[in-house]
């Protein structure tokens, strides 16, 4: 089975007990910390995925890491999933757990891509502009990239609107090649 669906589905699992039990904002804070821990430090990763550490000791890992800090609910499921042979997917479940309480609250990411920083009027007339166009709470998030030239790159969900400068100018030359085509008599 997939890596991805089976982190979807002990990640849906994880998350509908959170909600009954109401603790889906610890559960979120929990997720954020792990996916933190997770690409901060490489061999933690590692350790979860190496078949040559024994059950134990990871479970021992995770909980000199994480159990002051981590609620119950989190804890008991990191230890199943050990139990399982399943800890190998934990980043992943993290990062849809994420996911799910960000859908399950109306929480947009969305992903402003410009040449350089901009200013915080800009940034909340984006977000004013997208939580009217979505009609949810929008989280806006900056990447900076010179290579766009100018102008800007909006991501949210699986949609995109690209203004950028280096965009037009591929359109431009992408239109003018064919013009040139279409004159050769191709």
């Amino acid at each position: 089975m997939r890596i991805s669906l089976v982190s979807e589905r002990y990640a849906k699992a994880l998350f509908e007990l959170a909600v009954e039990r109401q603790q889906e904002d610890a559960i979120y804070s929990d997720a954020k910390e792990l996916v933190a821990v997770c690409q901060e430090n490489k061999l933690f990763v590692l350790v979860l995925k190496s078949p040559v550490i024994s059950e134990e000791k990871k479970e021992k890992i995770l909980k000199d890491l994480f159990e002051k800090r981590f609620n119950v609910i989190t804890m008991k499921f990191l230890q199943i999933l050990v139990r399982k042979g399943r800890e190998l997917y934990i980043p992943e479940i993290a990062r849809n757990l994420i996911t799910l309480y960000k859908e399950f609250k109306e929480i947009l990411p969305v992903y402003l891509t410009t040449a350089i920083p901009v200013t915080e009027a800009i940034r909340n007339r984006v977000t004013t502009i997208m939580k009217d166009y979505t009609k949810w709470q929008i989280e806006l998030v900056q990447k900076i990239d010179p290579e766009i030239i100018g102008g800007f790159i909006l991501n949210w969900g699986d949609m995109q609107y690209d203004a950028s400068i280096y965009y037009q100018i591929e359109r431009m030359r992408r239109d003018s090649a064919s013009i040139n085509l279409y004159k050769k008599g191709f």
